[in-house]
């Protein structure tokens, strides 16, 4: 009886410490994204909209309230505002009609920060296309 005893007892703690084995080997680890102050404002040529960058690096989506965009096309400065950050049909139909060297620039740019404080963003510029310095 006494080794009937000793062998479920060997039984219960081996199970145990196998149980608790598994359980430690199955744990992962925790990334936090860090999330901060919004440190600059660029352009997604991609969708066509200004998109917010905090201080880490993460894209903040919803940071630009409102900019204006400014382009010299063929001798003809254009100018357009808009609100929220995404380029408006006049906007998309003045870059069809830039070439590959006009430069856009986006200025007067007002974006919430995570805390949800206006801030007035610099303005920047956003080459278009490139410029070939051999056949010029």
């Amino acid at each position: 009886m006494k080794i009937l005893i000793s062998i479920l007892i060997v039984f219960v703690f081996s199970t145990s410490l196998f149980a608790q084995e598994t359980n430690e080997s199955n744990r992962g680890t925790i990334t936090v994204q860090k999330k901060g102050q919004l440190s600059k404002i660029q352009f997604d040529d991609v969708n066509y909209r200004l998109i917010g960058i905090d201080q880490y690096g993460n894209i903040v989506d919803s940071a630009v309230v409102e900019f204006q965009m400014a382009v010299t096309i063929k001798g003809i400065f254009y100018t357009e505002q808009t609100l929220g950050s995404a380029l408006t049909y006049k906007m998309q139909q003045l870059l069809g009609k830039s070439d590959r060297t006009s430069k856009i620039y986006f200025d007067k740019i007002k974006a919430k920060d995570r805390n949800g404080t206006l801030v007035n963003m610099p303005a920047f510029r956003y080459n278009f296309g490139y410029r070939d310095e051999n056949n010029e």
